[in-house]
C-alpha cells in the first residue's frame, strides 16, 4: 500500500474541502451576527475560525511539499499543526455562541479528513510503507 499516494490524495481533497469549509463558516458568521441579538462571544468564534483558516492553509501547503519532496520535517510538522486546527474546528463544533446543523456537519466532516491525515501522514514517515525504489 502506499501511504504516500493515499495522503497526497487526502491532502489534494483537503484543500478544496477546506476552501468551501472557510467560505461557508464565514457566510453563517455573518448570518449570525445579523440575525442574532445576543452573541456573547462573536469575536472570538471568528478570531479562532481566520486562526484555522491560517494554520489549515500553512498546514495544507507545507505536508504537500513534505510530501512531494519525500521529505520527513515538513510531513511531521504538518502533522503536529493539525493539532490546534482540530481544536479549532471542534471548538466552532461545540462551543460556539451558536451552533447551525450546517455547521456541525461540515465541522464533522473536516474531522473526518483532519483524523484521516494524521494516519496517513505518520503512516508516511515509517520506512516500511515506502514504496520500493526500483532502478
Amino acid at each position: 500500500m502506499n501511504t504516500s499516494l493515499t495522503f497526497e490524495v487526502l491532502l489534494y481533497l483537503n484543500s478544496y474541502y477546506f476552501g468551501l469549509f472557510a467560505v461557508c463558516e464565514i457566510g453563517m458568521n455573518a448570518v449570525k451576527y445579523v440575525n442574532f441579538n445576543g452573541l456573547h462571544h462573536f469575536t472570538t468564534d471568528f478570531g479562532v475560525l481566520m486562526a484555522v483558516c491560517v494554520i489549515e492553509l500553512f498546514r495544507v501547503i507545507l505536508a504537500r511539499r513534505g510530501n512531494l519532496t519525500e521529505k520527513t520535517w515538513p510531513v511531521l510538522l504538518a502533522i503536529l499543526l493539525t493539532i490546534p486546527s482540530v481544536l479549532g474546528v471542534v471548538y466552532l463544533m461545540m462551543w460556539q455562541s451558536e451552533i447551525l446543523r450546517f455547521e456541525y456537519i461540515i465541522c464533522a466532516i473536516q474531522l473526518g479528513l483532519c483524523v484521516m491525515e494524521i494516519i496517513t501522514g505518520i503512516l508516511c514517515l515509517f520506512p516500511c510503507c515506502k514504496a520500493p525504489d526500483y532502478y
